[in-house]
């Protein structure tokens, strides 16, 4: 749902230096932090996948996943949520992705 503009100057300005900043980005073809992010979320995700499908399991990646995957459960639980919403959510997520 998109936003009402603002009627403060000062937010104005600021909304008006982010739409030309981000329009540098995309002249320029540098992707901004949420794209990065989604990216590497999928990555993991794909790596994940090939992980659970392959013949030879690598003890070392699944390692380096399972370590992933706690440190995000660790940080949404830093800020608050509830474990057993947390868990399901990242079970869902990465199912989602993996499909």
């Amino acid at each position: 749902m998109p936003r009402t503009p603002s009627t403060e100057p000062q937010r104005k300005r600021h909304q008006q230096r982010q739409r030309v900043y981000r329009e540098k980005l995309r002249a320029s073809g540098q992707p901004e932090a949420d794209a990065i992010d989604a990216a590497l979320a999928a990555a993991i995700c794909g790596a994940a996948v090939e992980e659970r499908e392959a013949e030879v399991k690598d003890p070392v990646l699944k390692g380096y996943l399972s370590v992933l995957l706690k440190r995000a459960r660790r940080e949404l639980l830093g800020h608050g949520y509830d474990r057993e919403r947390v868990t399901a959510a990242l079970q869902r997520r990465l199912h989602r992705i993996t499909e």
